[in-house]
């Protein structure tokens, strides 16, 4: 199957958008776009990301063995675009705190939620890493997910209490 098809085809189902930060050697946060994140298992909590071989993010969790998912909110397209480059710097100005469990960068006012994890495997496949992390913290922040679609970004419409039961 040549790239072109094989782009359009994993593209044709909305996802999630996450942020995936660490930190680097010299103590320097690093981080990247992706939507390439799955739940893996509740028993024990296990999440799965995939790094592109030449992300420069990617040096970085295989240095701290750490990783931190930060899932995106509505609003954050502009968080989302600037971390899919190759900037040197993407956290210029971006506010965030350390996390509680690794010191990860946690992204402050532009997540619904974030995850913790410690790497427990990393599985080498065609031209991507994913890292298999243990969740040993993280926190729901609330708000409407971003959303990602053939190039667009769209938010998850809000939620609609549930009607009275009679």
């Amino acid at each position: 199957m040549d790239r072109a098809t094989f782009r359009d085809l994993a593209g044709a189902f909305p996802s999630g958008v996450t942020i995936v930060t660490t930190v680097d050697d010299h103590g320097s946060p690093r981080g990247l776009t992706s939507q390439a994140f799955i739940a893996l298992s509740t028993d024990p909590p296990l999440m799965l990301v995939s790094l592109d071989r030449s992300s420069r993010t990617l040096a970085a969790i295989r240095w701290s063995g750490r990783f931190v998912i930060n899932f995106l909110k509505v609003g954050s397209e502009d968080l989302s675009t600037r971390f899919a480059t190759k900037a040197n710097d993407k956290f210029a100005g971006v506010p965030w705190a350390a996390s509680g469990v690794s010191g990860g960068p946690v992204l402050d006012g532009a997540i619904t939620a974030f995850a913790d994890c410690r790497v427990v495997e990393a599985i080498e496949q065609g031209d991507h890493v994913l890292f298999v992390g243990s969740v040993e913290g993280g926190q729901v922040t609330g708000g409407a997910p971003l959303l990602y679609y053939r190039r667009t970004y769209a938010g998850w419409p809000e939620e609609k209490p549930a009607p009275p039961v009679l």
